[in-house]
C-alpha cells in the first residue's frame, strides 16, 4: 500500500503559492506516495466545475473581467483531501493523524510569524512527532520575534525531518533546536519547464508581439519603471504587469505559466518571478522589494536562490550600477545545478517520508 502524505500549505490567491502547491504534490506522486492537499475548507470538484462554466459563459456574455474562474480551473489538478483544518488549527479531527502516514509542512512562507494567522495549522500539533517533516518550507524573515521563540522552539523541535527553502531559515532552525536543516530548492524547480508547459494557458488578455513580464509583489518607484521601460524599448517589446494592471486581472496559474513561456524578459521582486524566469531560461532582473514594511526583510530567500545559481548579479540593487546590465545567463551552468539540486531534494523526500 502506499504511504499517505498530506500537504499542508498556505492556500490563498497567491500565484507562487498554487505553483509549489502543485509542484510539491507532483514530485511526491512522481515518487509513489498517495498525496492529498489539506485545504481550511472543503473542495468541491464538481461544483467547481459547474461555477466555472456559468461564469465563463457570463463573462464571455457581458464583456466583464475576472480571474476567480481560472484559480478555480487550476485547482481542479489540485488532489485535495476530505480532511479539513483550519487555518487556527482548533476543532480538528481527533483522527486526522490515522489518514496519514506522514504530513509535509511547505513551501512558501508556513513559519512566517508576520503571518500568523498561518502558522498553527503548520506546526501540525494534531500529528504524530514522528509524522511531521517539513520540505522546504520558509520562515520568510531572517529573525524569530523573541514573543514567538519558545513557542517556534518547542514546535520545531517536535519534527522528525526539517528541510528549508533559504539558508536564514537553516540558521533559525539551528539556533531554535540545535537541529541541521537542509536547504533545499523550492518544489516548483523540481518539474522541468516542459512539464510545466503542459499546464500554460494563454490568456483572455493576449499580448500582440513580443512582450517582458513585470511582476511586482511591492511597490513599484518611478525609477524602476523608467529602467524597465528602457529595456522593454531595447527589445521591440510591451510590458505585461501580472499584478498591476486591469486587463490582467484574468491571469491565473496557467495564464502566468504561459506568459513566462513566451516573454522575451521578466523584471520581477517576487521570489518565484525569479524562479521561473531560472526555469524558463529567460533573462531577468530582481529588484528590492518596496513598501513592505511590516512584514519582515523577505531578501533571504531570493538571496539563497541566486547565490545557488551563481546568479548574484541579476540582482539590482543601486538602478544607476547597471546601465549595462546583461540580464543573460549560462543556461547549461544552471541546468546543471539544478540537476544536482533535484537529486538532494528527492534524496531528503526518500530519508524523510520513509
Amino acid at each position: 500500500m502506499k504511504r499517505r502524505i498530506g500537504i499542508v500549505t498556505l492556500v490563498d490567491y497567491n500565484l507562487g503559492n498554487r505553483l509549489q502547491n502543485y509542484a510539491l504534490q507532483e514530485f511526491l506522486k512522481d515518487k509513489g506516495y498517495a498525496v492529498a492537499t489539506i485545504g481550511w475548507r472543503k473542495f468541491d470538484r464538481k461544483k467547481v466545475i459547474v461555477k466555472s462554466i456559468i461564469k465563463k459563459v457570463y463573462l464571455k456574455l457581458t464583456g466583464k473581467k475576472s480571474y476567480n474562474y481560472t484559480w478555480e480551473l487550476f485547482d481542479l489538478n489540485i488532489d485535495w483531501s476530505d480532511v479539513i483544518i483550519p487555518y487556527d488549527a482548533k476543532n480538528v479531527e481527533e483522527n486526522v493523524k490515522e489518514k496519514f502516514d506522514c504530513f509535509a509542512v511547505g513551501s512558501d512562507q508556513v513559519w512566517n510569524p508576520n503571518f500568523y494567522y498561518y502558522v498553527p495549522r503548520a506546526f501540525l500539533e494534531y500529528a504524530d512527532d514522528d509524522q511531521k517533516v517539513a520540505f522546504s518550507a520558509s520562515f520568510g524573515v531572517s529573525d524569530i520575534p523573541q514573543e514567538n521563540v519558545e513557542e517556534y522552539t518547542k514546535a520545531l523541535s517536535s519534527f522528525r525531518q526539517i528541510s528549508v527553502r533559504e539558508d536564514a531559515g537553516a540558521e533559525i532552525v539551528k539556533k531554535l533546536t540545535g537541529k541541521d536543516a537542509q536547504v533545499l530548492v523550492d518544489p516548483t524547480m523540481l518539474m522541468s519547464k516542459e512539464r510545466w508547459s503542459l499546464l500554460a494557458k494563454k490568456s483572455k488578455f493576449k499580448p500582440k508581439g513580443k512582450f517582458v513580464v513585470k511582476y511586482f509583489l511591492g511597490e513599484v518607484s518611478k525609477e524602476y519603471d523608467e529602467f524597465i521601460e528602457k529595456k522593454a524599448r531595447e527589445l521591440g517589446a510591451q510590458i505585461i504587469d501580472v499584478l498591476h494592471s486591469d486587463e490582467t486581472w484574468i491571469i491565473g496559474p496557467s495564464e502566468f505559466i504561459y506568459l513566462y513561456e513566451h516573454a522575451e524578459a521578466a523584471f520581477v521582486d517576487s521570489f518565484h518571478g525569479s524562479v521561473f524566469s531560472i526555469l524558463f531560461n529567460k533573462p531577468f532582473a530582481v529588484f528590492d522589494r518596496i513598501g513592505t514594511e511590516g512584514t519582515g526583510n523577505m531578501n533571504s530567500r531570493i538571496d539563497t536562490l541566486l547565490r545557488t545559481f551563481e546568479l548574484e548579479n541579476h540582482r539590482i540593487a543601486n538602478l544607476s550600477a547597471v546601465e549595462n546590465l546583461d540580464m543573460n545567463f549560462d543556461v547549461e551552468k544552471v541546468q546543471r545545478i539544478l540537476e544536482v539540486k533535484r537529486k538532494e531534494a528527492s534524496d531528503f523526500a526518500d530519508k524523510a517520508f520513509r
